[in-house]
């Protein structure tokens, strides 16, 4: 067998088949839900929790988390924006959520704040208008 033609002949090419993958079986529509449900959520969770930092920053006036939040949350929030006094204004940098049962949403947020970091810690539960929106029933600032 000769690896190499001859000279002046033509070199026959074989082309071998490419394996291509099995495609993917299609999702359940469960984890089609919690995907989606998921994203929601990070997007509804992570604008909330922007909010309730302008509020803690003296940004924005409490009363905007109304809708948001529960009440004692709300009270919480209160008392922490006026313990605190503002050097720079505060931002988080990364957010851990989880849904840990369908409507209800755990995060974790790194925040930074006047050359701190600190760790808020927040439940969500899914809101009762209709399914749609997220409102923060617990709420700690570490």
């Amino acid at each position: 067998m000769a690896y190499e033609p001859e000279p002046g002949a033509s070199a026959a090419v074989a082309f071998l088949p490419v394996p291509r993958p099995a495609p993917l079986p299609p999702m359940p529509s469960a984890a089609l839900h919690a995907a989606a449900e998921l994203a929601e959520a990070r997007q509804s969770v992570g604008r909330i929790l922007r909010l309730a930092l302008e509020v803690l920053d003296g940004r924005r006036p409490p009363v905007q988390l109304t809708g948001h939040v529960a009440a004692p949350v709300l009270r919480y929030w209160r008392a922490a924006a006026q313990q605190r006094s503002v050097r720079s204004p505060a931002r988080f940098s990364r957010m851990r959520l989880c849904l840990p049962r369908p409507g209800i949403a755990e995060v974790a947020v790194a925040c930074a704040m006047d050359g701190r970091v600190r760790a808020l810690a927040a439940r969500f539960e899914r809101a009762d208008n209709g399914g749609t929106g997220w409102r923060c029933t617990a709420l700690r600032l570490g």
